[in-house]
């Protein structure tokens, strides 16, 4: 192997019109920094004239030549530059003058396409714009740039939706919410959108094609009802799928409501009914009940069945929205939607008021939690995505410009993100 395709190979250059010599590599002060000099020489061979179209018989001659410094990729931590000279030629056909030109700097630009592509990596990490442009030798101008040149901002007419999506929002700009959707197979965010009002959604969704729209079977989102009109008003084929985890976290919610109502009712158990919250929030099933040791706030040795049993029998009211709590939680744990019905449907009494309104609350979401329970996408993959751009946001101290914090986000949950199918994980909050 020559030098010359050594240095290319170093250099992650593919273009043979690049000529290196032996004395290719200096060291110099560039900006009080010592910086990395590798000298090339490039040059092109006419067969004919861009400018007239002539036949190159002679007619194309050498005239001259110009050196410019490209900004390459970092070697060895040093601030690393390209000097290239680069030949010029005259056409006497038509009197015009050319210089060589190369595919790996952009015509007219000092940084070379191998820099760009590396800023464009870098951004899929939670890195400030200063990091970057302070490690790629460049300005925060220029990686911004980079950035929105990656998406086209201006594509109204939409012509893709995968069958199953994720819809949530998550506040982008101070006091704005973002409205953001993606796969929800493989996680990809599809766009964002600085508005979730309905009326503005909706006019939005009406730049994808009708049979584009008409193909989403399934839309996973949480218990808010301006969505669920906006999903039949737009996907007219489209099942609403509440995500499990909002379910759990509704009755949950309810029972440490009255939890707390009872514990400042009650202060001889005060300390623990606040301190044994999470074994109450706990499916039953999961407590251990063969394991006795010594619990804080007990004098006998216990098990955390014992203990939930304890705070249970101080307060009646708390007793039975515990149990009630506990079915609905079984009926989801075994996904059987008969059993879930049931026990929405009955009447209780002695409950608290506000496991009262969950379950008034469920009632309604009830048609929407069946197909929650028969199909397997969840949320999950949407906060993730959601917890991404709070992360890239905070990072960045805040965007000014929206399209900006919008084109770093899609880089970093679209295009570096690995497919995986979605699957459901019963958790509790």
């Amino acid at each position: 192997m020559s030098i010359n395709n050594s240095i290319l190979k170093l250099l992650n250059m593919k273009d043979s019109n690049l000529i290196f010599d032996e004395n290719f590599c200096q060291e110099r002060n560039i900006k009080n920094k010592r910086s990395l000099i590798i000298k090339g020489y490039l040059k092109n061979e006419f067969e004919y004239c861009p400018c007239c179209g002539c036949i190159n018989n002679g007619t194309i001659i050498k005239y001259g030549s110009k050196t410019c410094l490209v900004k390459i990729p970092k070697i060895s931590e040093l601030d690393s530059y390209l000097e290239l000279k680069k030949q010029k030629y005259l056409c006497k056909n038509c009197n015009k003058r050319m210089t060589a030109v190369t595919k790996e700097v952009d015509y007219r630009c000092r940084i070379s396409n191998n820099t760009k592509h590396s800023i464009i990596y870098y951004s899929k990490d939670i890195l400030p714009h200063t990091f970057i442009a302070k490690n790629h030798n460049v300005s925060n101008v220029t990686v911004q740039r980079e950035l929105n040149k990656v998406y086209d901002n201006e594509t109204l007419y939409k012509k893709y939706l995968p069958e199953a999506i994720c819809i949530d929002e998550f506040t982008a700009m101070k006091r704005t919410m973002a409205f953001n959707f993606c796969d929800a197979k493989t996680g990809k965010t599809i766009d964002l959108v600085l508005d979730r009002k309905l009326e503005n959604l909706i006019k939005y969704f009406r730049y994808y094609l009708k049979e584009t729209r008409d193909k989403v079977k399934f839309v996973v989102m949480d218990m808010y009802k301006p969505y669920i009109t906006l999903v039949k008003e737009v996907f007219e084929n489209a099942k609403i799928v509440i995500d499990l985890f909002h379910i759990v976290q509704l009755i949950s919610k309810s029972l440490n409501k009255t939890r707390i109502q009872a514990m400042k009712k009650d202060k001889m158990n005060y300390r623990k009914m606040k301190r044994y919250y999470k074994l109450l929030l706990k499916p039953r099933l999961e407590l251990d009940c063969s394991k006795w040791k010594k619990y804080i706030c007990f004098k006998h040795l216990m098990t955390e069945v014992d203990i939930v049993d304890y705070i249970l029998n101080q307060n009646e009211e708390l007793k039975n929205t515990y149990n009630l709590y506990q079915n609905i939680l079984y009926s989801l744990q075994r996904k059987d939607y008969s059993l879930f019905n049931e026990i929405i449907e009955n009447e209780y009494e002695g409950i608290s008021k506000y496991m009262e309104t969950s379950l008034n609350t469920l009632r309604e979401f009830k048609e929407y939690i069946k197909n929650t329970l028969e199909q397997p996408y969840s949320n999950g993959i949407m906060e993730r995505n959601n917890n991404t751009c709070k992360l890239i946001k905070r990072v960045a101290f805040g965007f000014r410009n929206f399209s900006n914090l919008k084109a770093r986000i899609l880089i970093s949950t679209n295009i570096f993100r690995k497919e995986r199918s979605s699957k459901i994980s019963f958790t509790t909050p």
